[in-house]
């Protein structure tokens, strides 16, 4: 588990053109020895749809903020597969498959869409400007293009940095399975 000194960086992407047509999202989370990365890519098609793209981008944060509070996105134990960062994958018709191509457990799916609309009902104006910015309007206050030298500079994918989310989501009560097992 990464050091709670690590500096948390939050970084949004339109996804690149050969993202799959079924593909609404992509997350992963990862960290280098200094910070610790939210990786958000939303698929064009979809950063293009402002109702569409807010509601994919929530169910994505909230899936990093549940996988952040349980590991739900990985299949076997940190241990197995130590390189491999946390990534889930929003399908549009609101599958979320883990990088092994499991699916979440049903409670961890239902979790992640209550902390989604928690987001769209309380933070809809922190939604919107992630996803003015990723369809290539103005870019808000706060967030910058990744710098050519930054680790994650991609200029195929137009990745911006932003401020961490302005807000706090309770986590799910109970304890939920660690795998995303089928």
């Amino acid at each position: 588990m990464p050091d709670s000194s690590l500096r948390f960086r939050l970084v949004i992407a339109r996804a690149s053109e050969s993202t799959p047509g079924d593909v609404s999202g992509i997350v992963r989370r990862l960290h280098t020895d200094t910070e610790l990365f939210w990786l958000l890519s939303i698929a064009r098609s979809v950063a293009a749809e402002p109702k569409v793209c807010r509601r994919s981008v929530a169910t994505c944060l909230a899936l990093l903020m549940l996988d952040d509070h349980l590991r739900v996105l990985r299949v076997l134990p940190r241990a197995l597969v130590p390189h491999t960062p946390a990534t889930g994958v929003l399908r549009r018709d609101g599958v979320i498959q883990t990088h092994l191509g499991g699916v979440l457990p049903p409670r961890a799916l239902a979790d992640t869409k209550r902390i989604a609309e928690l987001l769209i009902n309380g933070h809809s104006s922190y939604l919107d400007a992630l996803c003015r910015t990723l369809s290539g309007g103005e870019t808000p206050d706060g967030f910058t293009v990744v710098p050519a030298d930054h680790q994650l500079y991609d200029p195929q994918a137009e990745q911006y940095l932003a401020p961490p989310p302005p807000f706090q989501v309770v986590p799910p009560a109970g304890n939920l399975p660690a795998t995303g097992g089928q």
